[in-house]
């Protein structure tokens, strides 16, 4: 989480931006123009219901003004740009395994779709997965086996499936060929 004067800045960044005044975002928010300034010069912090309603006020989502990145509304990432992500990230045991992350995250978001690429006779699990955790599985190329709280689930070409983890999962490609598969999950339930 930024400081209070990072979470000022930002704040004064973006009335600016839109050619608000103190006045206006004074009259939308309900809190002085006083009190404002001194959260912009990063003289006082605001409670969370300030900021929500300060936020507000700017037509932005309030984790904007929190978050260490600065975060896009909307964000494309052509193939070539996709990082890869590291399995340590997950807990993911295993090989013949390749993780790429699809979005690098947007302001306020929640979801995080990554592809997994698994070569033939590959198998791993993964760990860290918050009890009732969200998890959507589609698979865009080739098979592969996922066993979630014990129960082992087949997925063919253009299989979709969508499932709440209490303990992580385990899957494998016992194909012989390679299996191309999205996840799509929230990030926030990564780590317990």
């Amino acid at each position: 989480m930024l400081d209070k004067e990072k979470v000022g800045h930002r704040i004064r960044q973006v009335r600016t931006e839109q050619q608000k005044t103190l006045r206006d975002v004074e009259s939308a928010s309900g809190f002085s123009s006083t009190h404002i300034s001194e959260i912009e010069r990063g003289r006082t912090c605001p409670t969370i219901g300030a900021l929500i309603q300060i936020a507000d006020a700017l037509e932005k989502d309030p984790s904007y003004f929190i978050e260490e990145r600065e975060l896009q509304e909307i964000v494309v990432t052509s193939p070539g740009r996709r990082a890869n992500v590291d399995p340590n990230f997950f807990d993911i045991e295993g090989t013949g395994i390749l993780l790429e992350s699809l979005t690098p995250g947007i302001l306020g978001g929640r979801l995080m779709i990554m592809e997994m690429i698994l070569e033939p006779g590959a198998k791993g699990k993964t760990r860290r997965l918050a009890a009732g955790a969200d998890l959507a599985i589609v698979t865009i190329e080739g098979s592969f086996e996922v066993e979630i709280d014990g129960t082992t689930v087949a997925f063919g070409l253009e299989d979709s499936g969508h499932a709440n983890i209490n303990d992580g999962f385990a899957f494998r490609n016992p194909s012989t060929g390679p299996a191309k598969v999205l996840f799509i999950l929230d990030p926030a339930t990564t780590h317990v």
